[in-house]
């Protein structure tokens, strides 16, 4: 069983180089936990986790899997288990370089520079402490370390693709950063480039191609995914036309079922969790919208009541909807038999649920020079 977790592992391994020159793990565990390094170089924690553990399979004393474990969880003091899972680790049997960096995940972030920095001077060709002193707010050491350890370069390569994209080494150059990225991409088969190539594209309103990079990610293992949220963005966008339409199809279609009182067809876009807070053209105090609100009795008949010039603004996650419109049309009070003409501008705010899209708030004003709902 253990040979075949083995084969199974590094039968697809691409990462060619040695994050640690030395470790306390055993040949076979050794190769899986610098799979393990690579991954988590590269940002799939998730993956860097799952080699860690098989490495711990294999040898449940294999150090260096033990600290890929603790690297990659949270350093937070109130829910973290980063410094419990170090504390656990029997420092006394760890390699040279091994030691240096659990020695440097224990220190506190401000302090973790200076480590950094001395750490290197005690291992200067070990490709791990190396990268434990590149930063994105300098992104040459990055190149640096590309540079120095060409074999371990994937990750820097990527990280080098936003700094020629945000103009860091000059004029933003998407050329440059489309080919670091997919340099990066050649040397490490994982989602996370694909993650940034889909990032790249979408910076520049490419969001077809952005989708697709995207969708490459999630490919790697589709459930659980943690690129799926930019997918659904990157899918709002390409679809943004329609989806503009079928909210304002929503929109008219709800304000109908308001003026009808007709809560089976208003039901569909209401959320349990959600309140729908509306504000009313007569500028009375704001309240809560619901079942009981479509049961009142009005003591106006509306003769005719229209949603013009529509339009449609989202939040960057794509998430939240905002439409502004104006209505016309008049009414009738029951009593006296005066028709009244209406005019209001409105907006209303919707959100995308797991259930679809909802409406959380609307609000109404009389337009210029125009009348309202009566108090």
């Amino acid at each position: 069983m253990r040979k075949l977790i083995l084969f199974l592992l590094l039968s697809s391994s691409i990462a060619k180089g040695q994050w640690i020159q030395k470790t306390s793990c055993k040949k076979d565990s050794e190769k899986i936990t610098n799979e393990a390094i690579e991954s988590m170089a590269n940002l799939e924690y998730l993956t860097a986790m799952g080699m860690a553990k098989a490495a711990l399979l294999l040898d449940p004393n294999c150090g260096c899997a033990q600290l890929v474990l603790a690297a990659i969880s949270s350093p937070n003091p109130n829910w973290g288990s980063q410094k419990t899972k170090l504390e656990a680790i029997n420092v006394s049997k760890l390699s040279a370089e091994e030691k240096t960096w659990h020695k440097y995940l224990m220190a506190t972030r401000e302090e973790r520079p200076a480590a950094a920095k001395a750490a290197v001077v005690k291992h200067p060709e070990s490709p791990l402490i190396n990268y434990l002193t590149t930063t994105p707010t300098d992104f040459t050491t990055y190149k640096t370390f590309a540079t120095k350890f060409p074999k371990q370069s994937a990750s820097s390569l990527n990280m080098l693709s936003y700094a020629y994209l945000s103009g860091d080494f000059g004029e933003p150059n998407e050329e440059m950063a489309m080919d670091y990225v997919k340099r990066s991409q050649k040397m490490h088969d994982g989602p996370n480039s694909y993650d940034s190539m889909a990032e790249h594209y979408a910076s520049i309103g490419a969001y077809e191609k952005a989708l697709e990079a995207q969708l490459k990610a999630i490919d790697y293992a589709q459930f659980a995914s943690p690129y799926g949220n930019f997918a659904r963005i990157y899918y709002s966008k390409v679809n943004q036309t329609a989806l503009s339409e079928q909210l304002i199809k929503n929109q008219k279609e709800l304000q109908d079922a308001i003026l009808a009182s007709d809560y089976e067809t208003y039901s569909k876009y209401e959320h349990p969790d959600i309140k729908h807070i509306t504000g009313d053209s007569n500028l009375s105090p704001f309240y809560e919208f619901d079942k009981t609100s479509l049961k009142n009795e009005l003591d106006i008949n509306w003769n005719r009541f229209e949603l013009e010039n529509m339009e449609v603004n989202y939040s960057p996650d794509m998430k939240t909807a905002v439409l502004t419109f104006y209505a016309s049309g008049s009414y009738t009070f029951k009593e006296t038999q005066k028709e009244i003409p209406y005019s209001t501008r409105g907006s209303s705010v919707w959100v995308n649920t797991g259930q679809g899209w909802k409406v959380m708030h609307s609000s109404w004003a009389p337009s210029q020079d125009g009348i309202g709902i009566p108090k």
